[in-house]
């Protein structure tokens, strides 16, 4: 196969690799992005709880941590402006049900302030706190109030950075798993072999995210391991809509945040997280203990008016952190400084943003030649996300529907996804079930895609010009039809709106 070159290759399309390759492309640089899986935001980002933490990591340990915690959060808010994400700031309630938990809340804030995060509050009259969140438990005898705790589509945050990243040249490569690097001294580049062939680059980012040392090893750095956690979740029925109104978090055993119950910026709840070690990353299953005896249990206690049956789907995701303290990995690989680890972990989806205007603000000019920091000057920092009908207006959706009567054929009922929206949805790039349900919604209602399961794999078939046979759930391996009709079709008929 024909070598690829580039100046600069990002290893990883999750949230971290997202956000590299966009500040990358504010050089006057070429910029490529390699994802193993057929998806992106297919791995961590896809199971994480989508919480923006407000700044109350505060180990002496983690300074990077805390520093892109406290800026990430602040800068959060523009950046979904710019890339037409949805993101709510909502703010965060930590509870304490006894006096001891009321002196850890008032030593976090303490803390907290002490490393920047000022606008915190800690609430001990129970009047205003059920004012403030009418069905928490009257048990609650304080909270530690942070204003700036915000929610985000993560997953809508990985698609917005990818694609204004690709509106400023740089090019996405999918199913392009790495499979060794190697620095040509002579030539000053690395070689990467993959799926797709050979590439060439000046530099390499590595943000491989659970991968990230196992790609480094594979230019001799092995300075971090990775660990990972397996973390159990549960999204409760839209019903409940407005029964929480913030972020609702009690402490743990060791005086830090742990469970939760919150608002979904899609209008669903959240709870978790059981979080159990695991030296497997494919181990994404959930436990009926984590769920029953740890996440409802939780999730009860803190808000007790939402019964265990509003459940609709049980879930769980993989987070990695570097062994050790979880401080962020941030540098050049030792004896190779173009080669840059980018490694988040815990706060990773809140920091993303700071940290990769670290590396390529501060870290980067201290590696790069001098003729590679020239910027652009019609670097564009804005993208329009695609049409949801869920959220237009009638006005709005009479004329969209004018334009395209497909946005007028509704295929997912619970979420009110229309054929309009799967078909854009595949033209930025969704391939797989889970790319139309992640840029869509379609699937992720009270149903779970029981109704429009079917009329999906229809419309991939049809788009992507492949048998139905050939249509996958996330990529290779997980194909998503064994069977045919007699008409050799999966057809179904879709609803006007």
């Amino acid at each position: 196969m024909k070598l690829k070159s580039f100046d600069v290759i990002v290893i990883g399309a999750g949230v971290a690799g997202a956000a590299v390759a966009r500040e990358m492309t504010k050089y006057a640089l070429s910029v490529a992005v390699l994802e193993k899986n057929a998806e992106v935001a297919c791995e961590v980002t896809k199971g994480t709880h989508a919480i923006v933490h407000a700044g109350l990591s505060v180990n002496p340990l983690t300074p990077l941590k805390n520093r892109g915690e406290l800026m990430g959060a602040a800068m959060m808010g523009q950046l979904c402006a710019d890339l037409d994400v949805k993101y709510q700031r909502i703010g965060k309630l930590l509870v304490a049900f006894d006096e001891t938990q009321v002196a850890q809340l008032k030593a976090l804030m303490q803390s907290a302030k002490r490393l920047g995060l000022m606008d915190i509050e800690l609430i001990e009259d129970r009047s205003r706190l059920l004012e403030m969140e009418p069905n928490l438990n009257p048990d609650v005898i304080a909270a530690l109030h942070t204003p700036n705790t915000g929610i985000v589509s993560p997953w809508g945050l990985v698609y917005g950075l990818l694609e204004n990243a690709q509106d400023n040249g740089a090019s996405v490569f999918v199913e392009c798993a790495v499979t060794g690097i190697r620095w040509d001294a002579e030539a000053q580049r690395f070689l990467l072999d993959t799926r797709q062939g050979p590439f060439s680059a000046k530099y390499v980012v590595n943000a491989a995210g659970p991968f990230s040392d196992k790609v480094a090893a594979m230019v001799g750095d092995t300075s971090f391991q990775i660990s990972l956690t397996r973390q159990e979740k549960v999204i409760f029925d839209k019903n409940y809509q407005g029964a929480v109104r913030h972020v609702v978090r009690m402490l743990n055993n060791m005086g830090a945040p742990g469970d939760f119950i919150c608002p979904t910026v899609y209008g669903d709840l959240m709870a978790g997280v059981e979080v159990k070690p695991t030296d497997d990353f494919d181990a994404c299953h959930t436990t009926q203990p984590g769920i029953e005896e740890h996440v409802l249990r939780s999730s009860a206690r803190l808000i007790p008016t939402i019964p265990a049956s509003a459940v609709i789907r049980p879930f769980s995701g993989v987070l990695n952190q570097c062994a050790g303290t979880g401080e962020f990995v941030i540098r050049s690989a030792p004896q190779l400084p173009r080669f840059l680890n980018f490694v988040l972990g815990g706060s990773g989806l809140t920091a993303c943003y700071a940290m990769a205007q670290y590396l390529s603000l501060e870290v980067f000019p201290t590696v790069a030649d001098a003729a590679d920091l020239k910027t652009r000057g019609d670097f564009n920092p804005c993208r329009k996300d695609m049409p949801h009908v869920h959220d237009l207006e009638p006005e709005e959706l009479a004329e969209l529907i004018a334009r395209d009567p497909r946005y007028g054929h509704v295929i997912c009922r619970c979420e009110t996804v229309t054929e309009g929206e799967i078909v854009e949805a595949i033209r930025r790039g969704a391939r797989s079930v889970d790319g139309v349900k992640f840029r869509t919604r379609a699937g992720m209602g009270r149903c779970q895609g029981g109704f429009c399961g079917p009329r999906v794999i229809a419309i991939l078939s049809r788009e992507l010009q492949i048998p139905p046979e050939a249509v996958t759930k996330k990529g290779p391996g997980s194909y998503m039809v064994t069977a045919l009709r007699d008409d050799h079709s999966v057809k179904g008929e879709a609803e006007h709106v």
